[in-house]
């Protein structure tokens, strides 16, 4: 179960009367660690957009010291024209937030803090054109009539501004290789349904996510699989659009970066968290094809990938570190659901 959160009065005072003077449509929430190029990004990006009946909630996910929480807010206000007043910086000087916790922990707080209608809930490694928000609306408004129900909505991930798009939208899992199917659009589908999704950006109503939460023990990609598969399965649909463009402002990465296999911490809990995905959420007789090959295939998948791209002398552990994950997940108690190794 997710950790119950308690969001201390002082804050929760300052957010009721900053809503006494307007009652915002949508809450935007955004996780950073903190980079403050990527945040003065978004918050351009936020600053310039058509609509503007939102606030920003910014969860600072480092320890600080007053002075570092002041200088941090000063340098991310720099050359901000309509949305300095709409900020709200939560971090350990403020609140009781617990830095450096799991980014499902981070991303719950934001969570409960909304009280507006709708949320999204954005990396700190993104930018957007200034129609994003309000296209964002439109679409949903033109949707929600023919679809007669809630639903949450997902952009087209662009890598940087480049024409490279980050397929990040899965219409089923494969349990056969134990990995979850890249839905591809066509060159002239505007709007598909997906299953799953693997972050950034995510809009819909506050009361969806507020119901789903995400899972705290998950991390490594499966979080936010697990997140939006729950959402899927209590009846939200989830639609990716080619007419909303993300452009993801990540730094460069290496192929194992990418397959989150770049360290032996990371090897383990990436393969220890898929197994527990499969066996909180799955059905039996998919089960049955997981553990009949697809709990040996992602291993084997990855080991073969770090054969090929590692360049030291650490092969051997980072593989080692797979299967161990992988042993522990399939012996992991879930109804004891508290570990943080």
């Amino acid at each position: 179960m997710p950790r119950r959160i308690v969001v201390d009065r002082s804050l929760r005072n300052i957010l009721l009367s900053s809503q006494k003077t307007m009652k915002n449509k949508l809450t935007v929430v955004i996780a950073t660690r903190p980079n403050i190029k990527n945040i003065q990004w978004i918050f351009h990006s936020l600053d310039i957009q058509t609509f503007q009946d939102f606030k920003v909630i910014l969860l600072i996910d480092t320890n600080l010291t007053k002075e570092e929480f002041e200088n941090l807010k000063k340098e991310a206000l720099k050359w901000l024209k309509n949305i300095s007043k709409k900020i709200n910086f939560i971090s350990n000087v403020n609140t009781d937030f617990i830095p450096q916790s799991w980014v499902s922990y981070v991303r719950n707080y934001g969570i409960k803090l909304a009280d507006t209608e709708f949320l999204n809930i954005f990396d700190d490694d993104e930018i957007f054109q200034k129609d994003y928000l309000q296209k964002s609306f439109d679409i949903r408004a033109l949707n929600r009539e023919k679809l007669n129900k809630d639903f949450v909505l997902v952009p087209t991930l662009m890598f940087r501004k480049t024409w490279d798009i980050q397929s990040q939208w899965f219409d089923y899992y494969n349990f056969w290789t134990s990995r979850p199917h890249a839905l591809r659009l066509d060159k002239d589908q505007k709007f598909a349904q997906i299953q799953m999704f693997s972050w950034n950006s995510l809009f819909g109503p506050s009361k969806i996510f507020k119901e789903i939460l995400f899972d705290e023990n998950l991390d490594f990609v499966y979080e936010d699989l697990e997140f939006t598969y729950r959402m899927h399965r209590a009846g939200y649909p989830i639609f990716v659009t080619s007419e909303l463009l993300l452009y993801h402002m990540e730094r460069d990465k290496n192929i194992l970066e990418h397959a989150r296999v770049w360290s032996r911490f990371a090897a383990y809990r990436k393969a220890k968290h898929r197994v527990i995905f499969v066996r909180k959420n799955w059905t039996l007789l998919d089960k049955i094809k997981f553990y009949l090959l697809g709990f040996r295939a992602q291993p084997l998948r990855l080991s073969f990938k770090i054969i090929r791209y590692w360049k030291k002398r650490e092969i051997l552990p980072l593989i080692f570190s797979l299967y161990r994950g992988t042993w522990d997940g399939l012996v992991y108690k879930l109804y004891f659901y508290n570990e943080r190794s």
